[in-house]
């Protein structure tokens, strides 16, 4: 049966269908879950809410599972690759190598998968070639039993395996449990697209991996047939005893480089997952400019290393760690073939039939897979399924908490837009969330406009940040130069400077920025591009916007860089939904003012967000438990300060609350 589950899973499944389905040259669910919602835009046939929703949810759980399988993977591939050690070595010995070969393996990651690519190329070149010839070996040594292992191949075995065979019926289906792990690594090799392209991975496996494992396999049978003790063991007991040094030095080698491919799959679907915003704000790291998919997450690097150092400790063997692999991979397999049905209906434009001829033998044999794995719940499968709920539960968290955000804006929105359409009736400065609602309550106001430059970082150009309605109740002023500011990322590596900027002058003082970013461009505190770039647009403009000189400095270094906080603030619009004074706020000013905040510069505002519920609606223990846990997550994530590379500059961050 692990012939054909190499042939049909991992052969026609993955590398010949499942494939042939990228999003930008990305893999995974999520490459699935955007082909859908796209090419239904673009065909006038929009995905109603319900479909939308579900699709979504589906990525969204593909990525949890495979991460829940990414804690469990490295562990059982080290630990199983260190029990062929010649060495009569203890239990607590073995984990500490593991737990080094991890350790080496996490920290290597920050040089890309083009790095690891060169070394890795050799070495598993040399392990595919040393295990096809270990199985060549034993076939020889035992040519009778290589002979029905051989007629093992014929389809009508595998019917007689079911049917006939001293294991039928029950016992065949349980046995689907021990099968799975020959193909564990289907969904990250489709997750892995980004990385190296479908094209390289189709010739590898084709032309090497899958020839040299269906030989091993029936070399491993072969050894099988003959000495029945080595069952607990097999790869190694059929290795010759001299050779059992250098095939063990080999395995850790492959064992890595296969942990290698779970992790930079993981690292791929996690940057689709932030497109999506279904994740907060993480630092992703282009490590190939030609290539986008090749990315690094640190945050996500030492949160796995973690987990599977802990699963090693925990776990102490590959045997113990056995029982915990496969489910959470092959529910991975099952909404990969609901993925590829809806992407077979609605993005190619299948018929009925032709669609359910090819997706229902997928689906059943993935069904399969999955429930004999499900027995392994009660052992120690269901270490993997509660992190995939864990990990489902707090992006589906985040995904509802900017929803409820989205659901407020929109409504004040509305509101703003009906009042700018009444005759004399100005929007509160306090409230104002839009450029003409901004623009209209700056020429009724009466505040102050203090001199020079303040650079207002906002997530939407059309959005007036509540910063700066916080700013004017704090210090009963404003600077006299408004710059509202948006960042763009683009899926080409470089933007030109020609086309790096967007300029919008509005009136009374206030610009419109927003600044393009290719996905290959960091933006780091040493790199210093935000700043560059704004500097270089204001000197383009500074002769007919005179406001904007004082930006003009940005990208020199400042002598003595300073970050000031306002402390903790309401923003205008909490603090009237909450029932704060004006007197209160005023009295924040006073406080920043004194404690050094100085506007009297280029000076960067941006916002800290505290999340709280609605204080006059009634809210059960769950809506609490979400805001509180969506809380935690925005207030973990990276820092805008941070992500824009703003660090030691001049930043003043004001705190605002934020009902949901």
């Amino acid at each position: 049966m692990i012939f054909w589950a190499l042939t049909f899973v991992v052969g026609f499944k993955y590398v010949c269908i499942v494939m042939s389905v990228s999003h930008h040259g990305e893999g995974g669910t999520f490459a699935m879950t955007s082909k859908i919602l796209e090419s239904s835009e673009q065909d006038g046939k929009p995905v109603g809410k319900t479909m939308r929703a579900a699709v979504t949810f589906l990525g969204m759980l593909g990525l949890a599972l495979l991460a829940g399988d990414g804690c469990i993977t490295p562990p059982v591939s080290v630990l199983g690759a260190l029990n062929g050690i010649p060495l009569a070595i203890s239990a607590d010995a073995q984990v500490a190598i593991a737990v080094v070969v991890l350790l080496f393996v996490f920290l290597v990651q920050r040089r890309g998968s083009d790095f690891i690519g060169r070394i890795a190329g050799p070495v598993m070149i040399v392990w595919f070639a040393a295990i096809a010839a270990l199985g060549i070996y034993n076939l020889f040594q035992h040519p009778g039993a290589a002979k029905l292992v051989a007629h093992g191949l014929n389809p009508s075995c595998l019917v007689s395996f079911w049917t006939q065979g001293r294991y039928r019926g029950a016992d065949a289906w349980r046995s689907l449990a021990g099968v799975v792990l020959s193909v564990t690594g289907a969904e990250a090799l489709y997750a892995d697209l980004g990385h190296f392209g479908r094209g390289p991975i189709s010739a590898a496996w084709f032309g090497l991996v899958y020839p040299c494992l269906v030989v091993q396999y029936m070399g491993q049978a072969a050894s099988l047939c003959v000495n029945g003790r080595g069952v607990n063991n097999p790869f190694f007991q059929a290795v010759p005893r001299e050779m059992l040094w250098p095939m063990t030095i080999l395995a850790v080698f492959a064992a890595v480089i296969a942990s290698q491919a779970m992790i930079s799959g993981l690292f791929s679907l996690l940057a689709q997952a932030q497109a999506f915003k279904l994740v907060p704000r993480i630092l992703v790291l282009h490590t190939n400019p030609d290539q986008q998919g090749q990315v690094y997450i640190p945050e996500a690097n030492w949160a796995l290393c973690i987990a599977c150092l802990a699963m090693t400790i925990g776990f102490k063997s590959s045997d113990s760690l056995a029982g915990a692999y496969g489910i959470t991979v092959t529910s991975t397999f099952l909404i990969s073939s609901i993925l590829l049905w809806t992407v077979m209906r609605r993005v190619w434009g299948w018929r009925m039939l032709p669609a359910l001829l090819l997706t229902v033998p997928i689906a059943v044999v993935d069904a399969a897979l999955w429930s004999a794995n499900v027995l392994k719940i009660v052992d120690s499968g269901w270490v993997p399924v509660v992190i995939s709920v864990c990990l489902c539960f707090l992006m589906h968290t985040y995904q509802w908490g900017r929803g409820r955000e989205e659901s407020v804006m929109a409504r004040q929105l509305e509101a703003e837009t009906s009042e700018l359409q009444r005759q004399g009736a100005p929007v509160a400065l306090a409230t104002v969330a839009t450029l003409p609602g901004l623009q209209a309550a700056l020429d009724h106001s009466l505040l102050a406009r203090t001199g020079k430059a303040a650079v207002f970082l906002t997530p939407y150009e059309w959005r007036v940040p509540r910063t700066l309605g916080a700013l004017a109740s704090l210090l009963g002023s404003l600077p006299q130069t408004i710059v509202l500011l948006s960042v763009s990322f683009e899926a080409v590596p470089f933007i030109s400077d020609e086309h790096r900027a967007a300029f919008t002058a509005l009136s009374s003082g206030v610009y419109s920025v927003v600044l393009y970013f290719g996905y290959a461009e960091p933006l780091v505190a040493g790199t210093r591009a935000v700043h560059k770039a704004l500097a270089r647009l204001a000197r383009e403009h500074c002769d007919e916007h005179p406001g904007l000189r004082s930006l003009t400095t940005l990208d020199q270094e400042n002598e003595r860089p300073r970050r000031t906080s306002c402390g903790t603030a309401t923003s205008p619009m909490a603090s009237r939904e909450a029932g704060a004074s004006a007197a209160e706020l005023g009295a924040g000013g006073r406080g920043a003012a004194a404690s050094g905040t100085d506007l009297h510069g280029s000076t960067f505002v941006v916002s800290k967000v505290h999340y709280a519920c609605f204080p006059d609606a009634k809210h059960g223990w769950w809506n609490r438990v979400r805001v509180a846990v969506y809380r935690f997550l925005v207030t973990n994530a990276r820092s805008s300060i941070r992500f824009l590379g703003l660090e030691g500059e001049e930043t003043v961050e004001i705190s605002v609350v934020r009902f949901v």
